[in-house]
């Protein structure tokens, strides 16, 4: 679930202590993004936004799977495209096991 090379050039730069620290950041940030980007009713702004925020969240902290889902997102939301939805339908399970994959917890 997550890239390790990018777990371990984070804990080389912060330490095992702060990355702990920081994942515990990175679950709460996910979590709300991800209720947000559910609770999306039209492809507004605000769609783009939550996606765009859940990839780099992802992405920094090496939730490759996780990032790419919301990347997908946030292309839909852009170009106003309804496959946003039924590609929502695949956050929640991704989201889960992304959290259950946490290092360091």
């Amino acid at each position: 679930m997550f890239n390790q090379t990018t777990v371990k050039q984070l804990e080389a730069d912060v330490g095992k202590d702060v990355l702990g620290q920081l994942f515990a950041v990175f679950k709460s940030e996910a979590t709300k993004l991800t209720e947000q980007i559910m609770a999306v009713t039209t492809l507004d702004d605000d769609a783009v936004r939550f996606s765009h925020s859940l990839k780099s969240c992802a992405r920094s902290y090496g939730a490759d799977q996780l990032g790419a889902l919301a990347e997908t997102l946030e292309a839909h939301a852009k170009n106003n495209d309804t496959a946003f939805f039924a590609e929502r339908a695949l956050l929640p399970e991704i989201h889960s096991a992304t959290m259950a994959a946490i290092p360091m917890s």
